[in-house]
């Protein structure tokens, strides 16, 4: 057992503190006390596994943390920070997510049921391979490319693996190209907005 304190992104305030075996189990009990963690700086931190459900954790910083199998369900997390972290098999089911980032987050399994993730921004292959069909809202949000290429999207995208240029990620925007318009005649759809994102030489 040893003192833990959680530190907010300024590096000076401490928003909870305490002796514990593990920095989680100093979280993990900050959450069950239900406090008010509002730009805690969880950088570069092992959660795996971490339970933190109903957590107060807005405009948090989760940059380069590994949250496999994390429970975050239920959370406040408006606009906090996921960017090059590991989200494999997180659960963020119902919380609000609005205006988060998740720049080259890795993906795989995540659980985004019933959340509003609504004006957030995505980059990076991994979070195409995403399901965002059970959403509860993802208004405005926007999808970069390694090519620096954006995607607006307001609704689930709809994404083409496994081609020569991959992914492709159709939206409802209205612009065309020749590879899209060739993928529609291909499956049928009426589509928008198509960016084709190569993979890296």
């Amino acid at each position: 057992m040893k003192p833990f304190k959680v530190i907010s992104t300024n590096k000076s305030d401490i928003l909870f503190e305490g002796v514990y075996a593990s920095f989680k189990d100093c979280l993990e009990n900050a959450v069950e006390h239900k406090i008010d963690l509002s730009h805690a700086d969880l950088t570069n931190k092992n959660l795996t596994n971490v339970n933190l459900d109903d957590a107060v954790l807005p405009f948090a910083d989760f940059s380069s943390s590994n949250l496999t199998g994390a429970n975050l369900s239920e959370a406040k997390l408006y606009a906090a920070n996921f960017s090059y972290s590991s989200l494999y098999n997180t659960c963020f089911a119902y919380s609000d997510m609005k205006h988060c980032r998740f720049d080259y987050a890795s993906f795989g399994g995540t659980d985004f049921t019933q959340c509003d993730i609504s004006y957030s921004y995505f980059s990076g292959q991994s979070c195409f391979t995403e399901n965002f069909m059970n959403v509860k809202e993802m208004k405005g949000c926007i999808f970069g490319t390694n090519d620096g290429k954006v995607l607006e999207c307001s609704e689930p995208p709809f994404v083409v693996l496994g081609l020569k240029h991959s992914p492709i990620v159709i939206s409802n925007k209205v612009e065309f190209n020749r590879d899209s318009e060739t993928l529609a005649a291909y499956i049928g759809l009426r589509i928008g907005h198509c960016i084709i994102n190569q993979k890296p030489k």
